[in-house]
């Protein structure tokens, strides 16, 4: 008995495979100057959710899950450490939290 062969077409059924190589859509998240986000989760979300007020602890949460999935975290938090923002959610951190990394930075400049 001969095994059966299925095909299918190229019509949405076959699954493209992942590559290696980067996505022209990657290529779009680089910023073009310092100050420049484009590419963040956040800009389609309200921004008063970063800025939770008092026991909100659903905004907090939810503004860190945004931030956790976003390609420019990390430039995010460097411009808000840079800046000295006050309040609010900023690459993942709050305020209490960016204070002790700057702190740590600080410190780690000394030492080396």
């Amino acid at each position: 008995m001969m095994p059966r062969i299925v095909r299918r077409s190229v019509r949405g059924t076959v699954t493209p495979t992942l590559s290696g190589r980067p996505t022209p859509a990657a290529a779009e998240i680089l910023p073009q100057s310092a100050n420049d986000l484009r590419g963040a989760a956040c800009t389609e979300v309200d921004p008063n959710l970063f800025f939770p007020t008092g026991d909100d602890e659903f905004s907090e949460r939810r503004a860190r899950q945004i931030c956790a999935g976003c390609p420019v975290r990390e430039m995010c938090l460097a411009l808000a450490l840079k800046r000295g923002e006050p309040h609010g959610i900023f690459g993942g951190l709050d305020e209490t939290e960016r204070k002790d990394l700057a702190r740590k930075q600080r410190r780690a400049g000394r030492a080396a």
